[in-house]
């Protein structure tokens, strides 16, 4: 038995509640290393001779990545009515708990209070400890619209125009970093109804606070529109006739940096040391210097530019002026949501504080963190909703564009974010496989549609939430930043209808087969040889993607009927095709 392999944290990270009543509790092995676990629990208060409240179940292995396996239990907590008599209606406060652990060659050792026993630990002292209503009061709560939805990323100055713009310039190829397509909220509003077919449920939209560039990451007023996109009726009509239609709208909030031209940064500029504003941000040195390219500014900045300075949350006044600004769009224009750009580099005390005010003005706002690595610590309950799965991405990108994973891998890939996110946030990981940060991924696979499709089948038919970056679904391509950024096609000579259809389908089905955003496998079959991923899924059905150039075999399924499919399935599934079959 590997001891270093074993890993269990007594506090929300491996045991918390996932509803009222049910709190689950997780460990993790080395992988192929134990054969059974079981979770062993008792009272705290309540000793032996007053009420035997011993109880044991065995745990469940639920997920394996490349080094790992992970177990979990879930124990029904009943809270009765206060009775006097202790005996007849026990309502646990604090539970006592210990791991039993049983290798594959028949070695059993019991594991508490993060130390390892010979044998069946008595001493409450030597388990480990759980305050329920504490930890109760930690609930993960997530807005209940967000854990079955389907998000549309719109770029707003490039997605659709209510203007005269002529083709050659909307439909420029490769585009620039400065070109004008004059994107506005009118023509974002005008293709709704289009948003609605696809089957999306949340448009967010990067920034839309005044610029003086054309993506807007570099904010002069937070409280303005920029005009180049419309006005503050623009919006609000965008986001009314969005919600009459059922579909939610996110905003991007661009909080760790602003333009020079703002007006606390202009201050500076101006006074100087003398500036009222002077801890608005992180100035290392007068004068102030905005840098260039081998040289970097003369404060904080984003990415060493410039043309971005880094606003100092730490300090109570600016930190109030932010919160006050994502307030103000969720109370005055009824946003429903806020993704928080570049969210790791903003102090954790900032992101609580931000959390408490925000769903205080509203609980159903969700708030998601772009973030492009693991991040748990943003994901406790007490801080983000969510985040960019750039996780998603890569492993997509991975087994799909450079085909330097197999599908094995991109399942131990996902199962490591399993085994150590909450269990919340798994439904609601923003699944991308490009942005407005990445090249397309069409480009990236030379134009290849197959591996679209799949790429957009594994996005919809798995757990999380599937993000479209605008014009995917009708075969838009870009390279790199900020050639990713075209024109939508709104051309119809120019789409592809057939793989509109195919989202459609894909969306229709995301929505319909619950056990798909729910994760509920009865097993999930990685097959490398034949590049296969079978999943079968509680209720039944089955879907199998295939992610290779080759036609593979694949078993027989008598009485199955086939739901979605790229082709006639038979006992041949073809290159890149996705089968979703049902008895």
């Amino acid at each position: 038995m590997n001891y270093a392999g074993i890993s269990h944290f007594a506090d929300t990270r491996d045991c918390f509640f996932t509803s009222e009543d049910t709190l689950r509790v997780r460990i993790q092995t080395s992988k192929n290393d134990i054969d059974a676990i079981y979770l062993h629990t008792r009272d705290k208060y309540i000793g032996l001779d007053i009420l035997d409240t011993r109880d044991c179940v065995e745990m469940t292995k639920y997920a394996s990545d490349f080094c790992h396996d992970y177990f979990r239990a879930d124990l029904h907590i009943k809270y009765t009515d206060h009775d006097e008599n202790l005996s007849a209606h026990p309502d646990t406060l604090c539970l006592r708990y210990f791991f039993e652990l049983i290798d594959n060659a028949g070695a059993r050792i019991w594991y508490g209070d993060s130390r390892f026993f010979g044998g069946e630990p008595g001493d409450i002292e030597a388990m480990f400890d759980c305050p329920l209503m504490s930890r109760k009061e930690q609930l993960f709560e997530i807005p209940d619209w967000a854990k079955n939805a389907v998000v549309y990323q719109i770029f707003p100055t490039r997605f659709a125009t209510t203007e005269e713009v002529p083709d050659e310039k909307w439909y420029k190829a490769p585009i620039s970093f400065d070109d004008d397509l004059r994107g506005n909220l009118a023509g974002i509003t005008a293709h709704l109804d289009y948003i609605k077919s696809l089957g999306a449920d949340v448009i967010y939209m990067t920034p839309i606070f005044k610029s003086n560039t054309s993506h807007k990451y570099d904010t002069v007023d937070y409280y303005e529109v920029d005009p180049s996109l419309g006005t503050s009726d623009d919006l609000h009509e965008l986001i009314d006739k969005a919600h009459a239609l059922g579909l939610r709208v996110m905003i991007d909030g661009v909080f760790n940096h602003t333009s020079p031209d703002f007006f606390a940064f202009k201050d500076i500029l101006e006074n100087g040391r003398d500036s009222k504003y002077i801890n608005w941000y992180n100035i290392d040195r007068f004068p102030i210097d905005m840098g260039h390219h081998d040289k970097k500014p003369s404060f904080q900045s984003f990415a060493y530019f410039g043309g971005m300075p880094k606003l100092n949350l730490a300090n109570p006044e600016t930190a109030d002026y932010i919160i006050n600004v994502a307030k103000y769009y969720i109370k005055e224009f009824r946003i429903d949501g806020i993704r928080l750009d570049v969210g790791d580099e903003i102090g954790h005390d900032f992101w609580k504080r931000f959390r408490k005010e925000i769903k205080s003005e509203n609980t159903d706002a969700l708030i998601v963190g772009e973030i492009w690595h693991f991040a748990p610590d943003f994901l406790q309950g007490d801080e983000w909703d969510s985040v960019m799965n750039y996780a998603f991405y890569k492993a997509v990108s991975s087994l799909l564009c450079e085909h330097s994973i197999k599908p094995s891998e991109f399942v131990s890939e996902r199962a490591f974010l399993q085994g150590n996110y909450n269990s919340a946030v798994i439904p609601v990981l923003w699944n991308l496989f490009d942005s407005h940060d990445t090249s397309r991924f069409l480009y990236r696979v030379n134009g290849d549609k197959r591996r679209l499709r799949l790429a957009a089948a594994l996005q919809m038919l798995l757990p999380g939430t599937p993000f479209i970056y605008y014009g995917d679904e009708v075969g838009l391509t870009g390279g790199e930043d900020p050639d990713n950024r075209r024109g939508m096609l709104w051309d119809e000579s120019k789409q592809d209808k057939e793989l509109y259809a195919w989202y459609q389908k894909l969306t229709y089905f995301r929505h319909m087969v619950n056990d798909i955003p729910a994760g509920n496998y009865r097993s999930i079959l990685p097959d490398d040889r034949r590049d296969l991923l079978e999943l079968h899924l509680m209720s039944g059905e089955i879907l199998i993607f295939h992610t290779n150039e080759n036609e593979a075999p694949v078993k027989e399924y008598a009485g199955y009927r086939e739901l979605l499919s790229d082709s006639e399935f038979g006992g041949m599934i073809g290159p890149y095709e996705t089968v979703l079959l049902r008895k």
